[in-house]
């Protein structure tokens, strides 16, 4: 069947689940491979280990703590240890450099990977450049792992679900989920059904409660007793469908020749400590620590940059980048890769507060590359910035710092002594 064939055959599926709500499996699963090494274990282990990689939606006390809940209860004699990976305003590059140290480390039996909302201005060459990787770090690891893409959904996405057509980085991820046979879920067609029955209001404040259920506050964040719960309605039924077959013995999972020519397979977080013998940081804890502690189940301490203070590596590979905490007091970085400098500013008009953020530096040469970054002693207009959102600079006490806090190097390569 040709590849045209194909998508125009899920798009007509869509088309008719909005119409017929009767018939939603298609939209609302896919089943594909399944997850039979999951259920498995879940029938026969004494523990099975379930991760959650994911933004801000996954993040929330919502689908994620509804469907370990779920599971612990179908599967009362199997403890469900959830592995928490969740990060707000994070996509699938920067998961595919935090996977190692954040997912497969704690060695799980699946991996929900939710990323649909955060990757929507992500270029579809770069999703699966990233969710491939993300793909074959875990079964490079563990072959048996089972794995499950999930979508949630923005108003953005709305009026292309109505048209009959996926919003690309869903479409982008259901060709990597074909290739691999990897089930997937989503959440988005249940909500619109509900919206376009008058039976759920997308966005509204908690008073509208009062008259009709309200999905979000915002467009994006479900709500966790009403936009949440639609969505672990969808989650009961695809996985009641998932374990409605026969189990059998653990199986491995095909590795396919990749889509994507450099799929991010070696990119890794490397401690930021590991660097500081060729610079000047100074460490800062995160337990205890007033902005910072927080932060402490992803990092135990960070790299404390003034202006001036700098590192330097060598590597070979095609990409790095830093895993940092930007927020009022953080400034703007000089990064060099083989001696040409670009200025990279560490702080936005959300950085009213402390946030985890990243920044990626690819399309490399896989060679040998020298690279230094310095804080910058040049002052931003945090003001300015800030007007974009009409935030205020208050209290401009707080702002003064133009630093930099580094908690990891991402690499996609090798470090060279």
């Amino acid at each position: 069947m040709s590849k045209v064939l194909i998508i125009g055959t899920f798009i007509l599926l869509f088309i008719c689940g909005f119409t017929n709500p009767t018939d939603s499996n298609d939209t609302d699963f896919q089943e594909r491979g399944g997850l039979n090494n999951l259920f498995t274990r879940l029938k026969s282990q004494d523990t099975v280990r379930v991760a959650y990689l994911g933004g801000s939606i996954t993040a929330q006390p919502g689908w994620r703590v509804y469907s370990r809940e779920w599971l612990d209860q179908q599967f009362s004699e199997t403890e469900v240890v959830e592995i928490h990976a969740a990060i707000g305003g994070t996509g699938s590059p920067f998961g595919a450099f935090r996977l190692q140290d954040h997912v497969l480390r704690h060695k799980p039996d699946l991996v929900f990977v939710e990323f649909a909302v955060n990757d929507s201005n992500t270029d579809p060459e770069t999703i699966t450049q990233s969710m491939e990787g993300i793909v074959r770090q875990i079964w490079e690891q563990d072959p048996k792992t089972d794995i499950c893409f999930v979508y949630t959904i923005k108003s953005d996405f709305i009026e292309i679900y109505e048209s009959g057509n996926l919003p690309v980085s869903v479409e982008t991820m259901e060709k990597i989920a074909d290739h691999y046979q990897i089930p997937t879920i989503n959440f988005g067609p249940e909500v619109l059904r509900r919206v376009n029955a008058g039976k759920l209001l997308f966005k509204g404040d908690e008073a509208a409660k009062d008259t009709i259920e309200v999905f979000s506050p915002d467009n994006v964040h479900p709500y966790t007793d009403s936009g949440h719960k639609v969505y672990h309605e969808v989650f009961v039924k695809a996985f009641s469908q998932f374990n409605s077959g026969k189990t059998s013995k653990l199986k491995k999972h095909k590795v396919k020749k990749p889509l994507h020519s450099t799929p991010l397979v070696h990119a890794k977080m490397i401690d930021w400590e590991a660097l500081n013998n060729q610079g000047k940081l100074d460490p800062v804890r995160t337990d205890g620590h007033a902005q910072f502690d927080k932060f402490t189940r992803f990092f135990e301490s960070v790299g404390e940059g003034q202006p001036d203070d700098l590192i330097t590596f060598s590597f070979k590979g095609r990409a790095f980048g830093f895993y940092d905490v930007i927020g009022p007091g953080s400034g703007s970085l000089i990064v060099s890769v083989d001696g040409e400098e670009q200025v990279y500013p560490r702080f936005d008009p959300y950085c009213t507060y402390w946030r985890i953020s990243y920044k990626t530096i690819g399309g490399l040469s896989d060679t040998l590359h020298k690279v230094t970054i310095r804080v910058s002693d040049q002052l931003l207009d945090k003001e300015g910035i800030l007007a974009k959102r009409n935030n205020p600079l208050e209290p401009i006490e707080n702002y003064k710092d133009h630093n930099w806090y580094l908690a990891r190097l991402l690499l996609d390569g090798e470090l060279v002594d």
